[in-house]
């Protein structure tokens, strides 16, 4: 994406991945699981057409959300994505790595299992 209003861009998000925190469980020993943030960007939000919508409620991904982040190599679809209290998993980055550029990544609310 070669153009977004970079005024739109006042949200904050954190990348990272869900590991071991690095404290211990009193009662069990065993590490806490958490989301470990990796580093941080300022996003836009990026408005869905019905046509989209359709195509990804298709795909039985609800509960999607697309933002807008400036060009950034570390994005993948590795990650998990905070933002507030919510945990998201990163499931596409329609990059773009011209000079000014923008991706779309395509978050899926993330539900731990177990």
């Amino acid at each position: 994406m070669k153009t977004y209003d970079v005024s739109r861009m006042k949200h904050h998000c954190q990348f990272g991945v869900y590991g071991d925190s690095g404290e211990i469980n009193p009662n069990t020993g065993v590490p806490i699981q958490q989301f470990v943030p990796q580093f941080s960007l300022w996003f836009g939000e990026y408005s869905q057409t019905i046509n989209q919508q359709i195509t990804l409620t298709g795909d039985n991904l609800t509960d999607t959300k697309m933002i807008v982040v400036r060009h950034n190599d570390q994005a993948n679809q590795q990650q998990l994505v905070k933002i507030g209290d919510t945990l998201y998993r990163v499931n596409n980055v329609a990059g773009d790595d011209e000079v000014n550029s923008f991706d779309v990544i395509t978050l899926v609310r993330y539900q731990k299992r177990g």
